[in-house]
């Protein structure tokens, strides 16, 4: 935990431009500062609420951290819709097309507008509901710094480029998370948060009949039982779109139990069964099946050290802004407040 304060305390400061204009560094209780404390407890109920609706949306939640991290770095970019400026924005990017979780990430700045008008970012708004999604499944709390900007590019094509894909290699996967500056530890402790979370037969099935090179069709490296199962819930020919929990033991609860799976081949996407199979990462993703605890710890470590990836702070309008409706930049909302009053002054 050393190196984590550290790591608070180099980001925990305030510089100044020089033009004499404050410019705000990310760190733990960042809206405590601008008169807004009540900042993330106003994320955690929205998430809270969300959750005890639907609980899967919850590694949805997650999930949206990591796309969004991983393209342009942590600034809320993923959330943006597609406007005439720009059509081709990253929520239309293949990976991103299952993506959940952006009506919580809604509710939350529809009510931080309310309390603190332009204040917090949606880019924390998405770290904040990731940690709080862990924290409602039964993962560790831990603190979230904050401090960031939203960006103002969103593209399809870098969302192509850079997110994971379930097909990876190892050494894809490790090539990609150092693209983000994340060493192939935090790659193999990250890839754990595939213990919650649902995917489809869609994804599932490739690897259940007709696999290049296994002479029963199903790929050698799923346990034999855990194949028959899957084989039930995803039928040669069945609906595509059936959901399959990742994790078939305790689906619902942020554990170590994805590596426990792994060692026994009760993995489902190539991606993750690849982990247990390369032997440069192998001893890791067993290390991390036989302590709950420590995975726990290096999980938050390395969530942190992604949220905080090419994040953009300092001055709004340089490389960011705080966004008033996290699906528009504020000049697109402003234009389309103006169309919307225009409309309704020729209407009267």
């Amino acid at each position: 935990m050393a190196g984590y304060r550290i790591w608070q305390l180099l980001f925990a400061v305030w510089a100044v431009s020089g033009s004499g204009v404050e410019v705000s560094a990310q760190f733990v209780g960042y809206y405590r500062t601008k008169d807004c404390g009540i900042a993330e407890a106003i994320v955690t109920q929205a998430v809270t609420q969300a959750f005890n609706q639907d609980p899967s949306v919850a590694p949805a939640l997650i999930r949206l951290l990591f796309h969004d991290c991983f393209v342009e770095g942590c600034d809320a970019s993923i959330l943006l819709d597609p406007s005439p400026e720009n059509p081709n924005v990253e929520k239309r990017s293949g990976p991103n097309l299952s993506v959940r979780g952006y009506e919580v990430i809604d509710a939350a700045k529809t009510q931080l507008e309310k309390t603190c008008p332009l204040t917090v970012s949606c880019a924390d708004i998405v770290a904040l509901a990731a940690r709080d999604a862990i924290v409602l499944t039964g993962g560790r709390h831990f603190e979230m710094p904050t401090g960031r900007l939203d960006g103002m590019v969103s593209s399809t094509a870098s969302a192509d480029a850079n997110l994971v894909s379930t097909e990876s290699s190892a050494r894809e996967l490790t090539q990609k998370f150092l693209a983000q500056g994340l060493g192939q530890d935090e790659m193999i402790t990250l890839s754990g948060a595939h213990t919650i979370g649902r995917t489809t037969c869609a994804q599932v099935t490739p690897r259940l009949y007709n696999f290049p090179g296994s002479p029963n069709g199903v790929d050698p490296t799923l346990d034999f039982d855990y194949a028959l199962h899957l084989k039930q819930v995803c039928p040669q020919g069945g609906n595509p779109n059936s959901v399959v929990q990742l994790d078939p033991v305790s689906p619902n609860t942020f554990d170590n139990m994805y590596y426990t799976n792994g060692v026994t081949g009760r993995v489902l996407f190539a991606s993750d069964i690849a982990l247990f199979a390369d032997h440069q990462t192998e001893f890791a993703s067993n290390l991390n099946s036989e302590n709950a605890e420590l995975w726990q710890i290096k999980f938050s470590n390395a969530l942190i050290h992604m949220a905080s990836n090419k994040i953009k702070f300092g001055r709004p309008d340089e490389e960011g802004e705080i966004r008033q409706n996290c699906r528009l930049t504020n000049a697109r909302f402003a234009a389309t407040a103006n169309m919307s009053r225009s409309a309704h002054n020729h209407g009267a």
